[in-house]
């Protein structure tokens, strides 16, 4: 079991003053996991007060930045050598497989700690300009007390992706993780206090919306970063600008997969399911809408159908599974209600769509079958809005040009991918699709490119240089 019965305030383990506690239950089985205090708008104010205490005393902004980086490399190393326990904990709280865990939502914490330590210490934060006559120096400084408010389905790459830019750049951070999995994301905190990190400079506190309204709102906060779904982004946003607070977020996505006429089918499909089914399907990148030359749709729907089919859906915790449960009885539910909208609408369920046949074990667990939705029209709602679980949507297209109308004719931004024997033609169409991120033929991004949305998934950018840029300010000092 894991049990949180305390919050962290200021870098101290503190008593809730609130009564409120989350219990967390395995997705899989539905067993009891372990539990974590839930903070009040009361230990919201203190975190706040902790953070805006130490960023003006100066005793984390003004450190150095070789200091600073020491103490999130040490960080890094610590959280390193717990990788293992770490992995299994996300699985039992998340569900995701324990492969994921282990390639991914583990590695990615440390390294992002590893990537902005360095940047701490490398960063040119002054630089001098003169127009022959005058002489200035523009100046990089922490922007001062952040709010970082994050989603269940990265319980501790999410966390890390925006406090590791925050406390490299200087600033205090207020994390605020949600309720359904508020339990592996305190090993950030043993191993930044453990690794020196000053009292004061970063809080946990995990909580549902009111604590989430309570810090974004609250006046000492100078950046919110927000990782969740386009419609709170919206409301943090209209907050933010009544003190005009910084922000960055990053929101939901419907992301399109081009697949062009020439694709070699199975060099595609491998590559393109993980794509679309990672974190069970759980995830704002997903590759989820899959638009396909009408010529070749029914051979293409036969693939990607085949391909679900033979996902082992099951425990987590065994390495051949490949999809696991959604994090929640209530998400399950929201993916299986997508289905039967898709139904309504006249998509054609292709593959998946019912409850599974599971070993008495998982019986009590949420689990979506992968699912594939054929003949969809991209005015449908399951063409439109974020799912988020196993579902796909394949789309007809007719020619290069209505393949990238269909791609960009959503209030959505945020990935996508093209599919292509042609390296320039599937570089030409990725030019075009109006998205902060693209894939060609399933390619990873390479670590430390920005990421981030157009349109309603998000403001800003996330990871690499334009990640830590985001927690300075630029002041000019005109000397001479």
């Amino acid at each position: 079991m894991n049990e949180r019965p305390e919050l962290f305030v200021g870098g101290r383990w503190v008593s809730s003053k609130g009564t409120e506690r989350a219990a967390v239950r395995n997705p899989a089985t539905g067993a009891y996991v372990g539990s974590a205090a839930l903070a009040s708008p009361a230990d919201v104010d203190d975190a706040v007060a902790a953070a805006r205490d130490s960023f003006d005393s100066g005793v984390w902004a003004d450190a150095a930045p070789e200091r600073r980086a020491e103490v999130l490399h040490k960080a890094a190393d610590l959280l390193e050598k717990r990788a293992p326990e770490l992995a299994r904990s996300i699985t039992g709280e998340l569900g995701c497989p324990i492969w994921f865990s282990e390639a991914a939502h583990v590695p990615n914490p440390i390294r992002h700690l590893r990537y902005y330590a360095d940047m701490a210490r490398d960063f040119p934060y002054d630089e001098r300009r003169t127009d022959g006559a005058n002489t200035s120096v523009v100046t990089q400084e922490p922007v001062g007390v952040v709010a970082a408010v994050t989603p269940w389905n990265g319980p501790l790459s999410t966390p890390t992706l925006k406090t590791a830019p925050a406390l490299a750049a200087g600033c205090s951070v207020v994390l605020k993780p949600p309720p359904e999995t508020p339990l592996t994301v305190y090993a950030l905190a043993d191993a930044l206090a453990e690794a020196g990190l000053p009292e004061g400079v970063l809080s946990i506190v995990p909580g549902g919306r009111e604590a989430s309204a309570h810090l974004v709102a609250h006046p000492e906060v100078d950046k919110i970063a927000f990782t969740g779904s386009s419609a709170a982004g919206k409301k943090i946003m209209a907050v933010a600008a009544d003190r005009i607070a910084r922000v960055t977020l990053e929101l939901g996505g419907k992301s399109a997969a081009i697949i062009c006429d020439d694709a070699d089918l199975d060099a595609v499909i491998p590559k393109l399911l993980p794509m679309a089914l990672m974190v069970n399907g759980q995830a704002c990148i997903a590759q989820t809408r899959v638009l396909v030359p009408r010529h070749r749709e029914a051979e293409i729907v036969d693939a990607l159908a085949d391909a679900l089919r033979g996902q082992k859906v099951g425990d987590p915790a065994d390495r051949e599974t490949r999809i696991g449960p959604m994090v929640s009885e209530r998400q399950r539910d929201r993916v299986a209600g997508y289905v039967t909208t898709g139904r309504s609408e006249g998509a054609r369920v292709v593959t998946g769509g019912e409850r599974l046949d599971l070993p008495p074990e998982l019986a009590g667990g949420w689990f979506v079958p992968p699912t594939l939705l054929a003949g969809v029209d991209n005015a449908m709602r399951v063409a439109q809005e974020e799912i988020f679980g196993p579902v796909l949507a394949v789309i007809a297209y007719e020619g290069d040009e209505e393949a990238v109308r269909i791609a960009n004719d959503s209030r959505y931004g945020l990935s996508g991918s093209v599919w292509s024997a042609a390296e320039d033609r599937a570089l030409a169409i990725a030019r075009r699709i109006r998205t902060g991120m693209v894939s060609l033929n399933g390619r990873p991004q390479a670590f430390g490119t920005p990421f981030g949305g157009y349109k309603e998934s998000g403001v800003g950018r996330e990871m690499g240089p334009e990640g830590f840029r985001a927690y300075l300010e630029t002041k000019s000092i005109a000397t001479g």
